[in-house]
């Protein structure tokens, strides 16, 4: 039987600790803004940058398979019938760096934002892949993000970075106005905060 809590938290339209992922905003969620990544040289540079990736593993692969095709002490002398499972070792090889770096990158091209009254959410398709819930949520601005830090969050594997986890609205047009947004309902500004005019 669920706790009185637990009932409490998803009637508010919010799934915290454990394993629990995030809902959909339920009555009680006003959504205040809503938006994508824009493409342009950023999503060309992504893809650039994955391309390359994987021309530079696929010589390491074969640079590191190419002693052996000539025959060593390890592999023995390969007969013409070794080709194909130097081949699939090769496209193994490949595929497991790759394809995790694909299938981010990709996440985060074809990502959805939605800002509430309660939550910073990233959708991917029909699924929330990220959450942050405002009330308390360090936020900072840069030219064209804005990023959400909270203890209570949920980041799905294919939206975290290097460093510290953050909810990201990335490449958006307006991240100042939506970061005013979101400090009406409980964020507070630590960096890239715009300076009041004087009055």
């Amino acid at each position: 039987m669920a706790s009185a809590e637990g009932t409490a938290t998803a009637g508010m339209g919010i799934a915290r600790a454990g394993n629990f992922r995030p809902v959909k905003p339920g009555e009680s969620e006003t959504i205040l803004w809503e938006g994508r990544p824009s493409g342009g040289l950023g999503r060309a540079f992504g893809f650039l940058a994955f391309f390359t990736l994987l021309g530079l593993l696929s010589w390491l692969a074969l640079e590191l398979i190419r002693p052996h095709l000539a025959g060593s002490p390890f592999a023995g002398q390969p007969t013409q019938s070794a080709l194909p499972l130097i081949l699939a070792m090769l496209a193994g090889m490949v595929a497991i760096i790759a394809l995790p770096v694909w299938l981010r990158s990709s996440a985060k091209a074809r990502a959805r934002y939605m800002l509430t009254n309660r939550r910073a959410l990233v959708w991917l398709g029909n699924k929330i892949v990220g959450e942050a819930i405002l009330f308390g949520a360090e936020m900072e601005t840069l030219p064209r993000e804005v990023l959400f830090r909270t203890p209570n969050h949920y980041l799905d594997w294919r939206l975290k970075d290097e460093g510290v986890d953050r909810v990201r609205f990335e490449r958006i047009d307006t991240p100042v106005d939506v970061a005013k947004l979101a400090e009406e309902h409980g964020a507070r500004w630590v960096k890239g905060r715009p300076e009041e005019p004087a009055t």
